[in-house]
């Protein structure tokens, strides 16, 4: 096992000052037009920063008004305005030249009332991947949740994984042959086998149990996750306080540790591939009362975007776009 290192993040790699969220996640970096787009999920919000306005990082946000609704995941299209967001009850479209989300053009098959969209992933070839769970005024999270694959041409449905609890991190890997997929109370990133042809995952197995990388009883859950052309994987480690980089095999290569406990996604961005952009989740999130207040910087950072310049670069994967109409 190859030797690991340690990176400390402090308030100084906070990336939007003036920005604090409750529940932020999904984080993706367009390198089209150069932009961070991530989502607060118990806001219903869609954020977008244009990163080479320097000084004014332009922040544009599209808001479901609806206060039932959630934002869990959202995908790239063709058209950089426009990108696919996944909700409580199914898939609509945002568009940033308009300020607006779209009504439904999909909707989930399953009775909407007990589950929400989370994590999400458009795979090599344009279909969405999502991954639904238990909405948080029916918590405890049971495992009722399910890995949907949307088909982009005709908008068929399949499941792919039943009996989910917490439907989390997904990638696949370059050639398309793998799909990583965290189901976060499980503690572990499964790696499967997939065929395209036949759309059918097989050979289950552990990628990375998590418990490995931590001692004491109250192991941190895997949330998002990101990959880069090499195989390794970014895991950001809710209740962890860190990002943990592992290799291919597994093995842990680095640990980036934050100063916020939950840790919810990460992605590669950065004209030159060599930033790390970080999504946290305020420590007091469940508190709807609570008062979200980016000017303190005092205690848990949660809520934060963080960003790490790595001095190397990265090779991160490039986002799949929908294969779909934009």
């Amino acid at each position: 096992m190859t030797e690991s290192s340690t990176v400390a993040l402090s308030d100084s790699d906070i990336f939007l000052p003036h920005y604090r969220g409750r529940l932020t996640e999904g984080i993706t970096y367009n390198p089209s037009n150069d932009t961070l787009l991530w989502v607060d999920i118990i806001a219903g919000e869609v954020h977008r920063v244009f990163l080479s306005q320097e000084g004014s990082h332009h922040h544009q946000v599209l808001k479901h008004h609806d206060p039932q609704e959630s934002v869990g995941a959202i995908a790239l299209t063709s058209n950089d305005n426009v990108v696919l967001v996944c909700g409580k009850y199914g898939v609509a479209k945002g568009d940033f030249s308009t300020g607006q989300i779209e009504a439904y053009f999909f909707k989930y098959p399953h009775d909407g009332t007990r589950l929400r969209s989370n994590d999400g992933i458009v795979d090599p070839w344009g279909h969405l991947w999502i991954g639904v769970m238990t909405d948080f005024p029916f918590e405890p999270v049971k495992p009722e949740g399910r890995l949907y694959r949307i088909n982009c041409h005709d908008l068929t449905i399949d499941t792919m994984i039943e009996d989910t609890r917490i439907s989390n991190g997904l990638s696949f890997s370059a050639n398309g042959k793998h799909l990583f997929w965290t189901d976060s109370l499980t503690f572990t990133v499964w790696q499967y086998d997939y065929d395209y042809i036949t759309n059918t995952l097989s050979n289950k197995r552990p990628f990375l149990a998590t418990t490995a990388l931590f001692e004491g009883a109250n192991v941190p859950e895997p949330d998002g996750l990101c990959m880069d052309k090499q195989g390794h994987v970014y895991l950001a480690m809710f209740n962890g306080s860190c990002v943990v980089h592992v290799d291919e095999r597994g093995q842990l290569v680095e640990k980036i540790g934050l100063p916020a406990l939950r840790i919810t996604s990460v992605t590669v961005g950065g004209k030159n591939s060599d930033e790390l952009y970080i999504t946290t989740a305020h420590a007091k999130l469940a508190d709807a009362g609570a008062v979200i207040d980016a000017a303190d910087t005092s205690g848990d950072l949660g809520g934060f975007l963080f960003k790490y310049t790595c001095g190397r670069r990265l090779n991160g994967q490039i986002k799949n776009t929908w294969g779909g109409r934009s």
